[in-house]
């Protein structure tokens, strides 16, 4: 059951680690790259489209994410951007905080 929701919290990760401030290209970019570079299994699939790598489940999930209000997605005049959210900002602390709090 976690495991379905781990890419899921990567993604929340990549968002946090781009300055939350990622538009949807470079997340996309980023995510193949650490698939098919770094090995990382976030099981995405891939097609190549005019401007890079893009994956409809990638996007499904961004959506799903969004929904839950983990994640905001904003048109802005360069192209649609993803941050997160208050509400996501606090779930990574707090996960950050019972993984600090679990090795002690």
């Amino acid at each position: 059951m976690l495991e379905s929701k781990l890419p899921l919290l990567w993604l929340l990760r990549i968002i946090k680690e781009q300055e939350n401030t990622s538009s949807l290209l470079e997340l996309h970019k980023t995510v193949y790259k650490l698939q098919n570079e770094r090995g990382v299994k976030l099981g995405y699939d891939f097609v190549k489209y005019s401007f890079g790598p893009y994956s409809k489940d990638l996007e499904n999930d961004l959506m799903l994410l969004a929904q839950v209000g983990l994640v905001v997605i904003e048109s802005r005049e360069r192209g649609t951007h993803v941050r997160l959210s208050n509400k996501g900002l606090a779930l990574l602390s707090s996960l950050d905080s019972s993984r600090t709090n679990a090795t002690k």
